[in-house]
């Protein structure tokens, strides 16, 4: 809401930059012998295109980088902290270095552009004028810091909202020509106390949101109900399914959390798990952080990494096939083939869930799946491309969709480092580097996170029984989940646990690999995570096995 205020009147300010503002009635001006009266609005038409399509190749390129939340926010406030100051201070933006050179070549496409004299002039003028106010004014800047953190259709909200202001001063001088240019002077004086008070205002949104207090007062807000007409007519404004539908197992209707409801419009989220109004946006839109659809191998002999590296280990009875973190880190969902069987290899790297299902659908379809944007107490939602039912990666149940509830099957794997797979599988292929998507797969996007206490999202309970982000080994038995640390388990080398007359062995082999069975020979699959989202994700039927 705050961020839809601040791009529009981001846009209004645009057009008032004092060294732009007097020149525009004879750039657009249909009042100073336009050559037809459709020539300022079609350099207005291609200017806004122009913005628009540059403001969407800045934001695919930010879908190549992971970037926590939190970050985002300080990226955001920071430029409108810094954007409140230039109104302040007007005359900081004129040291920095590129402006200069962005408005002279900008100013040399207008003028050709008016030479011209065409609907191609026109539009050439329209496209060039983006970098003759940018150069002038850091408004285009606002919009980056409100676009960037946000989904991609949020962003196409704040997107047009910016325009909005921006063609809706640029459509009045239009028309009305130099009258009005005098009459905004006072508005576009730098030194004036209407810039000063607007640059007040988003110094003060920008502090509040670096230091998060806009959530805070956001939320009293709602609170108080003062925006409940507001919402209510934004609820309108939302497709079908994003309506406050029934929850199928709570019966309370839910409010769908905007990001997913906007980037799921064909999501049946009549069908819902109730804690899905807790999710939010991980940053990334949908699809933002990509899913490796065609995986390709090299030998192990040829994948040049060191024995620490950690993978998703698939063994089979004619090929072994490795999956390294440092891949799975960028990408966290790979869709392949293992001997005959559809399967997803899924990892989260914010609570370190490495886990492996079965693609085929409840319906008995066989989909790919992708990573949605959003989370779920700092975990992965995935989602299937064929249906679009959202999953949560930890547990593998439906959250929303036609097949709500539901829950995708486990397959089993192993969680060995690249030393071990070396030792144990010398023959096995390793998932290569080769994806077609630009990623430095040396380094960690999220180095040091497994180690410290602190979370990029946090949880909305943090059990102390366990160091939170110690890993676990889980595995469930008829809606039972049992959980036992990694670690302690390897050193011992076994444990035991009887639990309703049934016995469940873990046994951890020399090589690293682990087993699981029951005193009747049954095998069960397994996965691993982080302590924190073990105990938040399965309050009610959690056992802890002690090595």
């Amino acid at each position: 809401m705050t961020l839809l205020f601040v791009s529009f009147i981001a846009g209004a300010l645009t057009v008032l930059a004092p060294c732009i503002l007097p020149l525009l009635p004879v750039v657009i001006g249909s009042s100073v012998g336009s050559r037809s009266k459709a020539t300022p609005f079609i350099v207005i038409g291609s200017l806004a295109l122009s913005i628009l399509l540059f403001t969407y190749l800045l934001k695919a390129s930010t879908a190549f980088i992971a970037i926590p939340q939190y970050v985002w926010g300080y990226i955001s406030g920071g430029i409108l902290v810094l954007f409140g100051l230039v109104l302040i201070f007007p005359k900081l933006w004129e040291i920095v270095p590129f402006t200069a050179k962005a408005g002279v070549g900008a100013n040399k496409l207008v003028g050709e552009g008016y030479q011209k004299k065409s609907i191609w002039g026109d539009v050439m003028i329209g496209a060039a004028l983006g970098p003759v106010f940018s150069s002038c004014s850091p408004t285009y800047f606002v919009i980056l810091a409100t676009v960037l953190p946000a989904s991609f259709l949020l962003g196409t909200v704040y997107l047009l909202a910016y325009i909005a202001g921006l063609v809706m001063v640029l459509s009045l001088i239009a028309v009305l020509g130099q009258g009005l240019t005098s009459k905004l002077q006072f508005v576009a004086n730098s030194n004036g106390w209407v810039k000063r008070g607007i640059g007040a205002l988003f110094l003060i949104v920008g502090l509040f949101i670096v230091t998060g207090f806009d959530k805070k007062l956001e939320t009293w807000v709602l609170d108080q109900g003062y925006l409940d007409g507001v919402l209510d007519f934004e609820q309108q404004l939302l497709s079908e399914t994003e309506e406050k539908n029934d929850s199928s197992i709570s019966g309370e209707s839910i409010a769908v959390p905007e990001a997913l409801a906007l980037n799921f419009p064909e999501t049946d989220f009549s069908r819902a798990d109730a804690r899905l109004e807790s999710a939010i946006s991980g940053g990334p839109p949908k699809d933002g952080i990509p899913a490796i659809d065609e995986p390709s191998f090299v030998p192990l002999s040829d994948f040049d990494r060191p024995d620490s590296v950690q993978a998703i280990v698939l063994v089979g009875e004619n090929v072994t096939k490795v999956y390294p973190y440092n891949i799975l880190t960028w990408h966290e969902i790979v869709n392949d083939e293992f001997e005959g069987t559809p399967v997803a290899i899924t990892f989260c790297p914010l609570c370190g869930s490495a886990i492996v299902f079965n693609r085929t659908l409840p319906n008995g379809t066989v989909s790919t799946f992708g990573v949605s944007g959003s989370l779920l107490e700092s975990n992965m939602i995935m989602y299937d491309r064929e249906t679009e039912n959202l999953w949560q990666q930890s547990t593998g149940k439906t959250l929303a969709g036609s097949f709500h509830p539901a829950e995708l099957a486990l397959e089993s794997f192993q969680h060995l480092t690249l030393g071990e797979v070396r030792e144990a599988y010398p023959d096995a292929l390793v998932l290569s580097e080769d994806t077609s998507y630009v990623r430095d797969y040396g380094s960690n996007p999220y180095a040091g996170y497994e180690s410290n206490n602190r979370f990029a999202f946090e949880p909305s309970n943090v059990d102390r029984t366990f160091d939170p982000k110690a890993i676990m080994v889980v595995f469930r038995v008829d809606g039972e989940t049992f959980a036992a640390p990694w670690l302690a388990l390897r050193e011992a080398g076994s444990a035991e646990i009887e639990k309703d007359d049934v016995a469940y062995k873990l046994l951890v082999l020399e090589n690293g690999e682990v087993g699981i069975t029951d005193n009747e020979g049954n095998i069960f699959p397994f996965y691993f995570e982080m302590w924190f989202s073990v105990a938040v994700q399965h309050t009610d039927t959690l056992t802890i096995i002690n090595p």
